[in-house]
């Protein structure tokens, strides 16, 4: 739940303030030019606070839950000042005009406290607060957890036990038709004859898995044995090259203050990292050939069979990076078995036939895209009897699209409104959910 709230955030504050071209009232009242900093270490300390939480899972199950819970709470309660905060600029230009009508002076101290960006300042700052507090709290549990598995080894033999099991289990669940898929691009990163650098490019369209594929790959204990180092970052549309290089760097280790460092500091940095070690590095969800150069630059080319795992929804981009097609790979949707069994899988045990019958014309509309496939089970999932599945599938039936971008445009409508009252202030988020897939 805390990766949903989070990610949910995150969008938000993109959609609001990372864009190339952010909302003209958002930049009038400055939200952007003065606290401009705030939300970019806000947005990157979520990133890496929920990677943490995730790594930390299974040590400490009862305090991780207690911090997860937190950073929920937190999520959900910052992203909704936001919405109100940027809501209600209308309202605060509407009373700036009353105001200069019928009050000669203002009170220009007291104006400064209310305006738009200094709540949006105290919005962020006070989040910060809570960001750094948790943590400290997360330090505390690794540590102590470190000092347990010091005193005994058994410990960590059955740690290491269920976390591979656990590991196992995740993977099959987020492979479902995809073990080909994985199968081929697991060759390209450790078995292909070539010792050059090489660019993996796993291209397809928003919604087909590709950063659920690349992860697992990411993850696979015969991928990660075969590099000395790993790293991992998220591009986006709305691409940083700071944070790239930040999140390039704090994916390899914890790198402690990088705030006074330049760019071509931590370039220079994160090409010293990588230099004569075979590495693996994941750029994921890249829409430019500029977020590339941004970064490629860092990643040496030692002959020692390095791999750059690229992740985008553009062959142009796989283009420009590398004309190499031996190591592009196109990801296909599901046939209809594997949507079934997906669809399955996420709707929880069997039915019964009358349930199949309704549901399998269900499926086959998501057009084996598998984020449809998976948000269709998960609203499905939640209604017991077979009126209420008939419901939604007359609701879809009586729908005219004809593409996929439809149809998801519709399932996630569905599933918005069966959303409970209080969680329905998503608006609009849960609703583009599929676009960032």
């Amino acid at each position: 739940m805390a990766c949903v709230a989070v990610a949910s955030l995150v969008r938000t504050i993109e959609i609001e303030f990372l864009q190339y071209k952010p909302r003209p009232l958002v930049l009038h009242n400055h939200l952007i030019s003065s606290n401009k900093h705030l939300i970019q270490s806000f947005h990157q300390n979520l990133g890496f606070l929920i990677c943490q939480l995730e790594e930390e899972r299974i040590d400490g199950v009862e305090a991780v839950k207690r911090l997860e819970t937190k950073l929920r709470d937190l999520a959900f309660r910052v992203e909704d000042e936001i919405e109100f905060l940027v809501a209600h600029l209308y309202d605060y230009e509407y009373l700036d005009g009353i105001a200069d009508l019928f009050v000669e002076e203002r009170d220009t101290n007291a104006e400064k406290t209310t305006q738009p960006c200094v709540k949006l300042g105290q919005v962020f700052q006070s989040a910060m607060e809570e960001i750094e507090a948790i943590k400290e709290e997360l330090v505390k549990i690794k540590n102590m957890d470190e000092a347990e598995g010091r005193k005994t080894a058994p410990d960590v033999i059955r740690r290491s036990e269920v976390l591979s099991s656990q590991h196992a289990s995740h993977s099959k669940e987020q492979m479902v038709g995809k073990e080909d898929e994985f199968g081929t691009i697991k060759k390209l990163l450790t078995e292909f004859g070539s010792k050059e650098k090489k660019v993996v490019s796993i291209i397809g369209m928003g919604g087909i898995g590709k950063t659920n594929l690349a992860r697992q790959l990411y993850e696979d204990s015969s991928v990660s044995i075969h590099f000395d180092v790993r790293a991992w970052v998220v591009a986006s549309q709305l691409h940083n090259k700071r944070q790239m290089l930040v999140g390039l760097l704090n994916s390899i280790s914890k790198q402690g203050n990088l705030e006074n460092s330049t760019d071509e500091d931590l370039a220079l940095k994160l090409y010293q990292c990588l230099k004569r070690q075979r590495y693996m590095v994941v750029v994921d969800d890249v829409w430019s050939g500029e977020a590339w150069d941004d970064v490629s630059n860092c990643f040496p080319d030692d002959g020692n069979g390095s791999r750059v795992l690229l992740t985008t929804r553009l062959v142009a981009v796989a283009n420009y990076i590398s004309s190499d097609n031996d190591f592009f790979h196109h990801m296909q949707l599901l046939d209809q078995i594997d949507s079934w069994n997906l669809f399955c899988e996420k709707a929880g045990k069997s039915r019964g036939a009358a349930f199949e019958i309704i549901g399998k014309p269900i499926v086959k509309k998501c057009k084996g895209l598998p984020l449809a496939i998976i948000v269709v089970a998960g609203l499905f999932s939640k209604l017991n009897t077979l009126n209420e599945w008939e419901n939604i599938a007359k609701a879809l039936d009586s729908s005219t699209t004809t593409t996929i971008a439809e149809t998801c445009s519709k399932i996630l409508s569905l599933s918005y409104n069966h959303l409970p009252h209080h969680l329905k202030w998503l608006k609009g988020t849960y609703k583009n959910l599929w676009i960032e897939t």
